[in-house]
């Protein structure tokens, strides 16, 4: 299945957020437009510093003033309670507003979630969002996990609610037709794990989604589905360790492998393999992690993303919302309102 040509949309980027903002996101910008990106972008953020640095970068983009930050370690609901003008606010706003599609943020990641749900609400038939991260495999099939850490405590019916919202995701964003959907638990047998995962399966078993079965951690990085659900606790221990252990590999091959003179030969003889290694397991490209579940488009990526990133963030929420993937939640929650309605 591939992905449609999207309609032309209006997309706010929180300017001030992430640890080197603004630089960071008007750079991410600019390669995103470079890269031939069709969406209007709103730059929400302190007017001041963003209008010499958007007039240097050559960008094409309406400047909406935001004169307060979240800071990375405030807490979030307190911070958006108290300041009204705070750049993830206000780019949020204009969502809720219909100026913009979608909001992308590398901001603090509760804000922008405490954001999306108070101003924007939750889609009908969801009682918790969820935060999906695409996972790259070594089979090369796209992998969606979810929850990456929105919901810690979850029921069955909301690791259900993450399926359907997962596997949508997939159809539409990354055009990948009849997604397979795996359970995360201790082992692919039936009727396996705690109370709340065996209740989830037997509803996943009848949701008329493409479900696979249970699936273990390893699972993971080999592919063997295209959605993984398990709750927001677990699923950000994953990808955490995940990146733990690509940084692991990083720096055995550069300390330990091709270290030294005889190192370096190998390095360069080695290289073309090592590319391919990287690009096999770059996050970057897939961009930032949707927090599905909300009525709207809110793309959420890392504080510490360099502007590669944020182009992908972009573009993600350019899909996302191309796609009508918040129609398509809503459309298909209804058709398994019956699922969903099954006893706690």
């Amino acid at each position: 299945m591939s992905v449609a040509a999207a309609p032309r949309v209006t997309i706010a980027l929180d300017a001030m957020g992430g640890d080197r903002a603004p630089d960071q996101n008007i750079d991410g910008a600019r390669e995103y437009v470079r890269a031939g990106g069709r969406a209007q972008l709103i730059l929400v953020g302190r007017r001041a510093e963003l209008e010499p640095r958007v007039r240097a970068a050559g960008l094409d983009a309406e400047i909406v003033d935001a004169p307060d930050v979240v800071g990375m370690g405030e807490h979030p609901s307190a911070a958006l309670r108290r300041r009204s003008g705070t750049s993830i606010g206000v780019a949020t706003q204009l969502v809720k507003e219909g100026r913009a599609a979608a909001v992308v943020s590398a901001g603090n990641t509760g804000a922008m979630m405490a954001s999306a749900v108070l101003m924007l609400g939750r889609i009908a038939k969801i009682d918790r969002p969820a935060l999906s991260q695409a996972i790259p495999t070594q089979s090369g099939r796209m992998l969606c996990l979810l929850d990456m850490g929105a919901t810690v405590d979850t029921d069955a019916r909301n690791l259900l609610q993450f399926a359907i919202m997962g596997s949508l995701f997939m159809e539409r964003v990354h055009g990948i037709a009849n997604p397979s959907v795996g359970l995360l638990n201790l082992g692919e047998e039936a009727g396996k794990g705690s109370r709340v995962l065996q209740e989830a399966e037997a509803l996943l078993r009848r949701s008329g989604l493409n479900f696979y079965g249970n699936v273990e951690g390893i699972d993971i990085p080999r592919g063997t589905v295209n959605v993984v659900v398990c709750d927001g606790l677990l699923g950000n221990a994953v990808v955490k360790a995940m990146e733990g252990t690509l940084d692991y590999i990083r720096t055995v091959l550069r300390r330990d492998i091709f270290g030294g003179p005889l190192g370096k030969i190998a390095g360069l003889l080695a290289a073309p393999g090592i590319q391919r290694f990287r690009r096999s397991f770059d996050y970057e490209i897939f961009g930032g992690a949707p927090l599905l579940g909300v009525n709207g488009v809110a793309i959420v990526t890392h504080g510490r993303a360099r502007p590669r990133m944020i182009r992908y963030a972009i573009e993600v929420a350019e899909r996302a919302a191309g796609s009508g993937l918040v129609e398509a939640i809503r459309a298909g929650l209804e058709e398994r309102a019956e699922t969903l309605a099954a006893p706690r």
